[in-house]
């Protein structure tokens, strides 16, 4: 049997709008897609991805997951600065590593293992809000006064197993450029 998923699941999946997975399925392009109960729909997920047939006409469906650069941003959590400083305590952790607006690690200390670079943007803020931060590829180390190290591995250590070699020898060549 095969695993199942709703309209905003399969929107998620597929990295469109929950209305156009509607439109597609209102067109019977989404295989094995049904109706329960006359107003749910049920969408089959074959290797973990609804399949969607193609038109005859107008371009190629573009709706694959795409793999993200693996680019890190670390912050400084003014907020949590702030409360530790009027407390007078060390409990808030002010440094976080983040891909996207997803927290990868949050800590007191923070090492990065290779190039970075250090962004200001007064007029196009970060997603969080913040105005400055760090952005880099590399491993990021995150450590917190209880003693805990977290590791944020970068993209091509992540994938060194043969599976995006050709990426891998491409940041290689840009890193001998620099």
């Amino acid at each position: 049997m095969f695993p199942f998923a709703g309209t905003t699941e399969a929107a998620t999946l597929l990295g469109i709008s929950a209305q156009r997975v509607r439109v597609l399925l209102k067109e019977g392009r989404i295989m094995g897609a049904s109706k329960i109960n006359g107003k749910t729909w049920v969408i089959p997920l074959f290797d973990g991805m609804p399949i969607i047939s193609s038109k005859k006409r107008g371009p190629k469906p573009r709706w694959r997951s795409r793999q993200h650069c693996g680019k890190k941003t670390v912050h400084v959590n003014r907020n949590n600065l702030r409360d530790n400083q009027t407390n007078g305590n060390t409990e808030k952790k002010v440094a976080s590593v983040k891909q996207g607006s997803k927290n990868l690690a949050t800590g007191h200390e923070i090492d990065i293992h290779g190039p970075c670079r250090i962004v200001y943007r007064p007029e196009k803020p970060h997603s969080c809000g913040a105005t400055v931060w760090i952005e880099t590829l590399a491993a990021v180390t995150v450590y917190d006064f209880d003693g805990n190290v977290e590791r944020v591995n970068s993209m091509w250590e992540l994938y060194e197993d043969g599976i995006r070699k050709s990426d891998k020898e491409k940041v290689e060549q840009l890193i001998r450029i620099a």
